[in-house]
């Protein structure tokens, strides 16, 4: 009786802020809901057949599915490779971790903002550019630049903490494996593939898994930096899903919407579990 005491309140709060909502979400979702008018119309799977007959949410898809991609591969391949840097005994060491985990802490709508001026024709991009001699790009006013400069800006901001992972992995090998491959005539790069990359499968699994679902959720600096331009460029599904909820107030459209996200984040889920997945024992 004790144990539950102490369990209730956030039994409650989870009930009443998580699981009653997302049970009304989905309930909405078979509606024509408008927020609007309190007129609640039952439709079935129409809101479901929409999307998949929109084009903008196809559009959006496409773009969240090219945003992951990209970010998922670009920040683990940066994470990885910071990582083993950061595992070498140089001086400062203290001092580059903590620098690479600083943007991770920053709020961020203030990381957003400060790479939007950056991206500006008259930031510090193009700035360097031209001290540098090149001509100065467009960035976010680019319909095939706004979305790898978003993955640019994400990037930086989170590659900190998916190092940290990495480098908890990298201190678990024991050195004994090292030593014993070097007098075995190992090579570096062997002993990089069959010991560190093997030994190193867990820490890869939560960095590309958690990656994708954060990848996913992308909004902030959709919102703040491109508003979904230039021409849908920048268009991912939970802006979609805002503009459609709170600008167009058809809430039932959302609805079904979030839930074929959470489908599709669920699936990518359990297939990279299963293609990532590790019986190696440190």
């Amino acid at each position: 009786m004790t144990a539950a005491g102490f369990l209730l309140p956030a039994a409650v709060g989870i009930c009443l802020f998580s699981i009653l909502p997302i049970a009304q979400a989905l309930r909405i979702s078979f509606f024509d809901y408008s927020l609007l008018s309190p007129q609640q119309t039952a439709t079935g799977l129409e809101n479901y057949e929409r999307a998949w007959a929109d084009p903008v949410f196809q559009i959006a898809l496409r773009n969240t599915l090219l945003y992951t991609g990209l970010l998922v591969c670009v920040q683990t391949g940066a994470a990885l490779a910071l990582a083993l840097l950061l595992k070498q005994r140089v001086a400062g060491l203290a001092f580059f971790r903590s620098a690479f985990f600083v943007p991770v802490v920053t709020s961020l709508v203030v990381v957003s903002t400060v790479w939007k001026l950056m991206y500006n024709s008259q930031g510090f991009l193009n700035g360097l550019l031209s001290t540098l001699g090149l001509s100065p790009q467009p960035f976010l006013a680019s319909t095939t630049q706004a979305l790898p400069s978003l993955v640019v800006m994400s990037v930086w901001k989170d590659v900190g903490f998916y190092m940290l992972i990495f480098l908890a992995g990298l201190q678990a090998i024991s050195v004994e494996l090292y030593e014993s491959a070097a007098i075995d005539g190992t090579t570096r790069w062997q002993s990089f593939t069959r010991i560190t990359l093997p030994l190193l499968r867990r820490a890869a699994v939560f960095v590309v898994v958690v990656g994708t679902i954060s990848a996913f959720k992308i909004f902030t600096p959709v919102y703040l930096m491109t508003d979904g331009g230039p021409a849908d460029s920048t268009m991912v599904l939970v802006f979609y899903i805002f503009r459609t909820a709170f600008r167009y107030f058809e809430m039932g459209y959302a609805s079904a919407m979030s839930f074929i996200l959470l489908a599709i984040v669920l699936v990518l889920t359990l297939v990279q579990f299963r293609l990532l997945r590790t019986t190696v024992e440190y």
